[in-house]
């Protein structure tokens, strides 16, 4: 059921200002007191590569799916209806909270040099499973989640992690809906993308 969400608090919660990716226009504020709402809206069957230079990394995505390029450097991607619904909260204007999914890109520094099981094992809370995972070539590890985004649905919550040269800290893919079934989504995300080369990504 829909409920009225405070807008501060769920502006925050979407990075408050917002930049786009991959020419992506923002989202006209509506003339409403609340944001239009199209819902969540499946993903297309046909797919696009984004770039993302500063994680070193290329996701492939479906075609019609959105990047942000949130206020604290992280890269959220979510389908085109929320991405019409974040875009207009980002405004300032209320909205009918809902649930929905989203892949977020984000680094997690280590300033204490750990190697990055350690630091795996340091950063992820309440974990069920840490396991090897190698991505295009290199070998990060894969964390599932009990029920720490959301209570009750199991699986709701995946998590890639990455040390890749040049980047500072490791680079975290993770994927996050109220829905189960994300870990084996964010395989599928990592096998279909690839690291970009060294001259691609950007250095510190």
């Amino acid at each position: 059921m829909n409920r009225l969400l405070n807008t501060q608090l769920i502006v925050t919660f979407a990075g408050a200002s917002l930049s786009f990716l991959a020419g992506v226009e923002p989202g006209i504020a509506q003339p409403e007191q609340y944001c239009d709402d199209p819902g969540s809206i499946p993903a297309a069957e046909t797919t696009r590569n984004l770039e993302l230079d500063k994680f070193g990394v290329e996701l492939t995505i479906p075609s019609n799916f959105r990047a942000m390029l949130l206020n604290n450097g992280n890269i959220k991607i979510v389908d085109p209806g929320t991405y019409k619904l974040l875009s207009c909260i980002a405004k300032g204007i209320k909205a009918l909270g809902r649930g929905y999914a989203q892949t977020l890109v984000r680094t997690v520094e280590n300033q204490n040099n750990l190697e990055l099981r350690q630091l795996v094992e340091q950063k992820s809370r309440d974990h069920e499973k840490i396991s090897p995972y190698s991505f295009d070539g290199k070998q990060g590890y894969l964390v599932e989640y009990r029920n720490q985004e959301v209570v009750g649905i199991p699986d709701a919550h995946a998590e890639f992690w990455l040390d890749i040269n040049d980047v500072p800290g490791a680079v975290v893919i993770s994927k996050s809906c109220d829905c189960s079934g994300m870990s084996e989504s964010l395989v599928s995300l990592l096998e279909r993308s690839s690291l970009l080369q060294p001259s691609q990504a950007s250095t510190p």
